[in-house]
């Protein structure tokens, strides 16, 4: 047989049975080890054990015991130091010495001590007696020279991942439903365990394999002319897709094995002291969080198939500046974004005291389920970034760069029901071990289509009209925003997290932001998608992401490689726990858009404007004197206020009818009609003194002529504004802005024709004052007291529409929410004022005391209401009048 052949042969005798002969065949090579006969060992023999041994050699022996760290590997104790890990898989360790471990390998260590503890190592293998499987690939090694020892250890490690990527290495693995009776049986839950375990190890090894084969026979890139460059460009890209795929399939088998041995893990553990009826519980407590560690692996398998996706982008070509050096352009949606998963899935820090009183054992069992996740971190990071070292030194890689600006500082506008949402799930977490109501998880959804309805529209700020209004919208720094809806207590926590996809669809969402159909995510997950992305690369003052330089150790073969690289470390120290909560107490601005402890404060507000609102137009309705024109347009004014609140304050916020939107609409119809009202009412101002007719003068029938032409003036500009602001929201949600736009300009529009009006009083009375004194006309009297100057300027606020103003503006500072809601409140003392103003004055107040006392007592008539005509008061005033003729002629 040729010696391609026998090497061949070889190497799948010691593959056989999921690699079972080879564990054998360790632990042969270990014993002659620990006997003192290592040089007895053949060529081959020393190679097979310093690749596939060593971490036997580590649990046995204290030939690596001074290494600090330790990792799972695909031994039978899942146990390897620092030094083995970097030999079978190129990945992480330290320039020098640490005072501790990163939290992976901590984690990672962890889990290697569970299984360890719990028993798990596999039976001897099949065939390990003499004349079996083992000895025969002993006897076989045995005849091997040092150049052919060298040629099984490549084909070793290809045969290997050849094996298990054909799902040969491990078992066919049913989905087991855990129950009390199944868990406490001892011989099933010990068989389950021993079969993931050794499902795990030998997935490793095949991982370590697949990668080190890749190293062995992946395509070398040398410089040539263009056409040849080309071809190599392209066996280049279909090798290095082949190894993704097999990549991928490896890790979606290694996530299956892993979360099938979480919960008879955690059972040897932790819940066998459980009585039945706690059990149940507990079962179905960690079902949950074996279906959260699933979400988590599912991303990275997602992630793994889209790095192997865009393989075919790669590019290969001269590089100008040095001639005859090669260029591997990567696009941005490369595998150098895997390093961007996070390192811990925020599990045992967030949830195990949130937890503790529904299951004291939350803490253990987040615990374990960040082992298992660190440990695939750690270990598939590294087997993917090993490739890319690989073919690093061939050519000098240049990655496409995202060029955005920063986004810490742009703001959106969105829905505040969703920011509520966000902000209650901060303030008062839930454990994620409790069943959430349907209608919960459907409000979740809904608001990540509602937010992502509101950042696909784009608008920084959507003006507000009211404060109803105001409780509609807010203004969301757009960082802030995706750290509320992404973090560990929010709304997109059964989301998979796919870095790639991230990107694909943030890049997507700001290049070409008109074409949504590029989106690979749906639209109930585009939010979450696109806000991690934005939280990880765009958002400088939100990101709490640190950069450590690193060595990164590889073997290949007897060579050792040390390189310098820059990997993520997001260790929870003390600095980014201080900047998580910061992010906190930033969110916690937008919690109460009504402040509860007021509530009763509100409502008494609330009674007390509308109660004197409504005397001050019953006093108008009931006093003649002031039935004139400006009487009815201030009357008019006074109900379209009265409607207003009953609306709003009263109707919407008791009986919850109609939805917050339509009630906006209403509100803002309102306000702007009252605008209106007061521009008839400084209108018919001018034109009286411009014409110098007192209303006083018009006959009723010419006030009800005027006044119907009064109402249409008012009500068709005032119908042409709602109708249009209406239909622009009604036809799209886009177009919400403009709609607020339409009735803020027409509010302000009019306000500025009360300044006008007010304007040109003014400025008759002076022209007419200058006009006095040029003829000499001096009069001493002054023109008000204090007291009436005081009531006056308060009058012209009103009348002017200045307050209408001020608290619309006011509320344009979103934000703030307490604030505003102390102006609301504000503004509900505007009904007691205008009682004050319009009726408790010099001129209407003693009419309306003499009204009242008439009620009283009709027998007591007050002096000047005695007699009944005005004839007889005529009369009287002549008898009481002496002529000044006759005292004269006296």
């Amino acid at each position: 047989m040729q010696p391609a052949g026998v090497i061949a042969t070889v190497a799948a005798l010691l593959a056989a049975n999921g690699t079972s002969v080879l564990d054998c065949v360790c632990r042969h090579l270990i014993n002659v080890t620990d006997s003192g006969r290592i040089y007895q060992l053949s060529p081959a023999e020393g190679l097979v054990r310093w690749n596939y041994c060593a971490d036997k050699l580590a649990a046995s022996s204290d030939e690596h015991t001074s290494s600090p760290w330790k990792l799972v590997s695909q031994s039978a104790d899942l146990e390897v130091t620092e030094e083995r890990f970097a030999a079978w898989s190129p990945g992480f360790t330290t320039c020098g010495s640490l005072e501790q471990p990163p939290p992976a390998v901590s984690a990672a260590q962890r889990l290697a001590d569970r299984l360890w503890d719990s028993g798990l190592s596999p039976p001897p293998a099949a065939g390990a007696e003499e004349g079996g499987g083992c000895a025969g690939a002993l006897a076989q090694l045995r005849r091997l020279t040092g150049p052919e020892s060298l040629q099984l250890v490549e084909e070793l490690e290809c045969q290997i991942a050849d094996d298990c990527i054909d799902s040969r290495c491990v078992p066919r693995l049913n989905n087991m439903e855990w129950n009390v009776t199944t868990l406490q049986a001892a011989d099933l839950r010990h068989h389950i365990l021993s079969q993931s375990a050794r499902a795990v190890r030998r997935i490793a090894r095949a991982t370590s394999g697949r990668v080190r084969c890749e190293r062995w026979r992946g395509v070398p890139l040398e410089w040539l002319d263009k056409p040849g460059l080309q071809a190599q460009a392209a066996v280049f890209r279909g090798r290095l897709s082949s190894y993704w795929r097999d990549s991928v399939q490896l890790l979606s088998l290694s996530a299956t094995h892993a979360s099938q041995l979480l919960v008879p893990l955690a059972f040897e553990s932790m819940g066998n002291h459980a009585s039945d009826q706690q059990l149940h519980g507990w079962i179905k407590d960690m079902e949950r969080v074996k279906d959260m560690l699933r979400t988590k692996l599912t991303g990275w398998v997602h992630d793994m198939q889209l790095a192997g996706k865009q393989v075919e982008h790669y590019e290969v070509e001269e590089d100008k500046d040095h001639p005859g050096h090669l260029i591997l352009r990567r696009p941005l949606l490369s595998e150098r974004l895997l390093r961007y998963q996070p390192w811990s899935p925020s599990f045992d820090d967030d949830y195990s005291a949130l937890c503790k009183e529904r299951q004291p054992e939350a803490s253990q069992m987040f615990s374990l389920a960040h082992e298992l996740y660190a440990f695939h971190r750690f270990y598939w990071y590294h087997a993917a970034e090993s490739v890319g070292l690989s073919y690093g030194d061939d050519a000098k890689i240049v990655d496409e760069e995202w060029q955005l600006e920063d986004r810490s500082h742009d703001t959106l506008s969105v829905d505040t029901d969703c920011v509520q949402l966000l902000v209650n799930a901060l303030d008062h977490p839930t454990c994620p071990l409790e069943d959430l109501p349907l209608e919960a998880v459907k409000q979740r959804e809904q608001c990540r289509e509602q937010l992502w309805d509101d950042v696909v529209q784009r608008s920084p700020h959507i003006p507000v009209t009211s404060y109803l209004a105001y409780t509609q919208r807010a203004n969301v720094n757009l960082c802030l925003l995706a750290w509320m809806a992404v973090n560990s207590y929010g709304i997109c926590q059964d989301v998979p997290f796919s870095m790639i996809q991230s990107v694909h669809d943030a890049r997507c969402y700001f290049d070409t932001p008109d074409d949504q159909s590029c989106l690979q995510s749906n639209a109930t997950e585009a939010m979450c998608s696109v806000s991690r992305a934005i939280l990880l690369l765009k958002c400088r003052d939100f990101s709490s992401i640190k950069t450590s330089h690193n060595c990164t150790f590889s073997t290949l073969g007897s060579l050792s490689v040390y390189s310098r690289s820059s990997i993520l470390d997001q260790k929870l120290t003390e600095q980014t726990l201080n900047y998580k909560n910061s992010l906190n107490n930033a969110t916690l601005k937008y919690k109460d858009f009504k402040i509860d402890s007021l509530k009763p404060l509100e409502m008494s507000f609330i009674l007390i404007n509308i109660i004197f609102r409504f005397s001050t137009a019953g006093v108008y309705m009931y006093l003649p004197q002031l039935r004139n024109l400006p009487g009815k347009i201030l009357l008019s004014f006074q109900i379209t206020c009265i409607v207003q609140i009953l609306c709003s304050e009263v109707v919407y916020r008791m009986a919850g009818v109609p939805d917050l939107p339509t009630a906006v609409l209403i509100d803002s119809a309102l306000t702007l009609l009252s605008c209106f009202w007061l521009n008839s009412f400084c209108y018919h101002m001018y034109a009286c003194v411009r014409h110098l007719r007192l209303p006083d003068q018009l006959l009723p029938a010419e006030v009800s002529q005027l006044f119907r032409r009064e109402v249409l003036c008012v009500f068709i500009p005032c119908s042409i504004v709602c109708v249009a602001a209406v239909a622009l929201e009604k036809t799209s949600k886009y177009y919400l802005i403009y709609s607020r736009i339409v009735v803020l300009a027409g509010i302000s529009v009019s306000v500025g024709f009360n300044f006008v009006c007010l304007g040109l009083l003014g400025y008759m009375y002076l022209r007419n004052r200058c006009s006095m004194r040029q003829l000499e006309i001096v009069d001493n009297k002054k023109f008000a007291s204090k007291k009436e100057c005081l009531f006056m300027s308060v009058k012209a606020i009103i009348i002017s529409g200045t307050g209408i103003i001020i608290r619309t503006g006011f509320h344009q500072a979103q934000g703030i929410a307490q604030v505003v809601y102390y102006m609301h409140l504000v503004t509900m003392v505007q009904g007691p004022v205008l009682f004050v103003c319009f009726v408790c004055n010099g001129t209407t107040l003693p009419i309306l005391k003499n009204r009242i006392l008439l009620w009283w007592n009709p027998t007591n008539i007050p002096a000047g209401l005695e007699l009944c005509s005005a004839a007889e008061r005529n009369l009287a005033r002549r008898n009481n009048e002496q002529s000044p003729f006759s005292e004269s002629s006296l």
